[in-house]
């Protein structure tokens, strides 16, 4: 096993529904994997996070419980928050107490005071003295490559694992925020319910998300493979009429009708954020445009989808994943005098 660095690091935390990612200062983004961990329920000891946790999911006897501490942009128990970094900064060789000397934690906009407060308790036992925390929209809009410090207006649209957040930022700060529970996780939701319902065939939320990521766009041009048929996906489950073992193949067609009925909740309430944004910036929001950043901007079409519902240049992030965590580096940066964020 390595030896732990030596040295105080600076560490900026996408605390995301779906991923956890973690950045060091000098060491770059060294962890990115699905925000779950797996638990001994007799002992309370952390058996694993990550992908090693999520793999469990559905798999695991009476004796372990796998958990994902937020859902739907809600911090289910900030005790296995607090449990899931420890474990994490351990195995990144980064000691928690008396190595980490800032610590910035990336949150959803919907977050309650409490909970943020909350959060901020959390980085002081952990050992962390200066700890903070700040809106994920703002830390996608740095890490997608905007000046958001500048005077002049600029819409950021995040579609997440539990929630899509809608901000318009100028100034350094965010003016105008909205946050809806229809992203990433919505959308599997609605998956497994289809299955069930049409194709009568029960599936898990991960058998979900691997046909959304395989199959899903807005588009009237369907996903093609490599001989240019449109692209299908076999799902394996239970089948509700025998009970025993089963797959379907599902069609994009099935996929594009579901989100595109989804995206109509995306679609009404990024209409009121536009709507809702002060006369002075909404120029600069023409002018601009607007960035979509989160795992949902890699759906096929998105743009275009966004494009003719707004009438405004919709660009996509070029790092959407990873967006946040690198708006930590620059935020991290920041002394006290010139950031805009809580403490």
């Amino acid at each position: 096993m390595s030896e732990k660095p030596n040295g105080n690091f600076n560490v900026g935390v996408d605390l995301g529904t779906s991923n956890l990612l973690i950045y060091v200062e000098g060491r770059g983004t060294i962890f990115n994997e699905p925000s779950f961990i797996a638990v001994d329920k007799a002992s309370s000891k952390v058996v694993s996070v990550g992908f090693e946790a999520a793999e469990l999911v559905g798999k695991v006897h009476d004796k372990v419980e796998v958990v994902k501490p937020l859902s739907g942009g809600v911090i289910s128990d900030v005790g296995m928050i607090r449990d899931i970094l420890i474990f994490t900064f351990d195995k990144l060789f980064v000691n928690s107490a008396e190595q980490i000397r800032k610590l910035l934690i990336c949150i959803p906009s919907d977050i309650t005071e409490t909970e943020k407060a909350a959060i901020l308790q959390l980085g002081k036992e952990l050992g962390i003295d200066d700890t903070r925390i700040d809106e994920e929209i703002k830390a996608a809009a740095i890490g997608s490559g905007v000046d958001i410090y500048i005077p002049s207006g600029h819409l950021v649209v995040d579609i997440g694992g539990g929630t899509t957040d809608f901000g318009v930022l100028s100034l350094g700060d965010v003016v105008l925020s909205k946050s809806i529970k229809v992203a990433g996780d919505y959308f599997d939701k609605k998956i497994t319910d289809y299955v069930k319902e049409v194709h009568k065939l029960e599936i898990g939320p991960q058998t979900a998300e691997r046909v959304k990521i395989a199959l899903a766009s807005l588009t009237g041009e369907l996903p093609k493979d490599e001989e240019g048929k449109t692209l299908t996906y076999s799902a394996m489950g239970r089948d509700l009429v025998s009970g025993l073992p089963s797959k379907v193949v599902i069609k994009a067609k099935e996929i594009r009708e579901l989100l595109i009925d989804s995206f109509e909740s995306i679609r009404a309430t990024l209409i009121a954020t536009l709507e809702a944004t002060p006369p002075e910036l909404t120029g600069d929001l023409v002018e601009n445009g607007i960035i979509v950043t989160g795992g949902g901007a890699q759906i096929k079409g998105v743009k275009e989808y966004l494009e003719e519902v707004t009438h405004v240049e919709v660009h996509v992030s070029q790092t959407p994943m990873t967006a946040v965590v690198e708006g930590t580096k620059k935020l991290l940066k920041m002394n006290k005098n010139h950031y805009f964020g809580e403490f």
